[in-house]
């Protein structure tokens, strides 16, 4: 893989983070919508489940930003053991 392929690479894992962020708390309470409706309940299912959506998808970008930072990490310490 090249330079410039790697950086596009990067550059849509980052964006994705931004639409993942977004669409997955809309997904959710649309979902909720749909059962609050079906149960009588609104909105109680649409209120929690685009919490779910938007805290587990916050949760999703934090946890691959860390693995990540580790992984450019440990490339770096191999470089630096490679000298």
């Amino acid at each position: 893989m090249n330079a410039d392929d790697r950086r596009w690479s990067q550059d849509y894992h980052q964006s994705a983070g931004g639409y993942e962020l977004a669409f997955s708390g809309v997904i959710f309470s649309l979902i909720g919508l749909w059962i609050d409706r079906k149960l009588g309940t609104i909105p109680w299912f649409t209120v929690g489940l685009a919490a779910l959506g938007f805290f587990g998808a916050v949760a999703n970008i934090y946890y691959r930003y860390t693995r990540d930072i580790d992984r450019d990490e440990a490339q770096a310490r191999a470089r630096q053991a490679d000298r």
